[in-house]
């Protein structure tokens, strides 16, 4: 599969899901639904955050076993399809309902993240039902680099209905603008991309063909982690990447509010600021995905970490508007590198016919860390809040103004995002450096 051709049908499909997920991941995790409940509702970062957390922890609860099961069938294009479907209707749902219903919001959010999240792992795998060894890697970057064109053309084909400038098409079934009238443009996009997938890429047969149960998968997950012992530095990837993720999935869901309410910029320039950033991504992405097929995956994603610490701490500490936006798009290249680099290595740390039950661990890291960082980022926010003691005492020993008093919350909260990556190199160090070989 290795010397196959690279820009196929099946490759084309597989990298447009990407394309797809992304446009909810970005207009709904990152842009307007947080915004629309704090900004629009008057409530406070806790009826994103908490919901958010609890979409994750079923993930983690479901996904490895899920993982599991999808190594001994082919039925992931399946599974991928049915979280596909659930998580756009539920979105969609999302734009009808009234702005007193916010417990009936908060559920449907509930249903379609978890749907979004519970189809990763079925769709990491089948990058290797398109692509092979240090081919994979190059095709892995495609997949994100296309994920970051997919968020800004999601941005930009769902703003007019944001603004209400779409609303002299005489567009039935919406309100006239606002935060909530993204819901279901989104949901249409999400569907609309994600079908290439189904109709292009055929999935290869597992390396032991046979029906599994939920008793059996368990066991299976259980026996996956007590067998990393077997392939070596795999469970320290697994722990490190949490920290990475929990810095990722917190900066993913807090960008939109942090440029609203500390960097004060208008609707419209917030969708600028993160097409501009998302356009780095999306060239960081090929550029990384590239030098990943020449270079160790190990000190590639060291320096994507580390310099994703320095990003972090720069924006606590900068206020010119100007450094923000190139801040911004350094945050875009080591999010699209992150993700680009992070798979494939943990693909060749394990063997090949468990790729399903090793990328099941690899959600189970990852969903776990978005359980935790959303409500440390929440409960940093809400010490640091200028009403409370630690907001008070920071903001008379920094001799902050009362109109930027407001503020410091949200920078510390950067800040801990900073500290969580740190504490994830530190692990991540004694994972071997398998340099350009190919892993079995």
């Amino acid at each position: 599969m290795t010397d196959r051709p690279l820009f196929r049908k099946d490759i084309v499909g597989w990298s447009l899901y990407d394309f797809a997920n992304t446009i909810y991941s970005m207009n709904i995790v990152s842009l307007y639904l947080k915004r629309y409940i704090v900004e629009d509702l008057g409530r406070d970062d806790r009826y994103f955050d908490i919901p958010f957390s609890i979409s994750m922890l079923l993930a983690a609860l479901l996904l490895p076993a899920l993982g599991a099961m999808s190594d001994h069938s082919t039925r992931k294009r399946i599974f991928l399809l049915l979280f596909t479907l659930t998580c756009c209707i539920a979105v969609g749902l999302m734009a009808y309902v009234p702005s007193g219903a916010i417990m009936l919001m908060i559920i449907l959010f509930i249903i379609s993240n978890f749907c979004y999240e519970a189809g990763q792992p079925f769709y990491n795998a089948l990058l290797y039902s398109v692509a092979d060894g240090r081919q994979a890697r190059f095709v892995s970057g495609i997949g994100v680099s296309m994920g970051y064109v997919g968020a800004i053309l999601g941005m930009i084909l769902v703003l007019p209905f944001v603004t209400g400038s779409v609303y002299s098409w005489d567009v039935p079934l919406l309100d006239a603008g606002g935060k909530n009238a993204s819901f279901l443009p989104t949901a249409i996009l999400f569907m609309l991309f994600a079908l290439p997938l189904f109709l292009w890429v055929k999935e290869s047969p597992p390396v032991a063909a046979r029906r599994i149960g939920w008793k059996a998968s368990y066991k299976d997950v259980w026996d996956g982690i007590r067998q990393t012992r077997k392939y070596p530095g795999v469970l320290r990837f697994l722990i490190a990447d949490y920290f990475f993720e929990d810095a990722v999935a917190t900066a993913i869901i807090n960008f939109g509010l942090y440029c609203s309410l500390v960097m004060n910029l208008a609707e419209e320039r917030i969708t600028s600021f993160l097409i501009v950033s998302t356009v780095a991504a999306v060239l960081g992405s090929v550029v990384i995905g590239k030098l990943a097929q020449y270079w160790s995956l190990k000190k590639l994603l060291r320096a994507i970490v580390i310099g994703w610490v320095i990003t972090l701490t720069l924006f606590v500490f900068i206020d010119s508007t100007a450094a923000v936006w190139v801040l911004g798009s350094a945050v875009g290249v080591f999010l699209g590198g992150l993700w680009t680099t992070s798979r494939p290595m943990l693909a060749e740390l394990v063997p090949r016919g468990e790729l399903g039950r090793f990328f099941g661990l690899f959600a189970l890291s990852g969903r776990a860390a978005a359980i935790v960082g959303p409500l440390v980022w929440t409960t940093v926010v809400y010490l640091f809040h200028p009403q409370r003691p630690l907001g008070q005492t920071a903001v008379e020993l920094l001799g902050i103004s009362d109109v930027d008093s407001g503020k410091l919350a949200y920078r510390v909260g950067i800040l801990s995002l900073a500290v969580m990556m740190l504490i994830g190199l530190y692990i991540f160090r004694k994972v071997p450096d398998l340099g350009n070989e190919r892993h079995g």
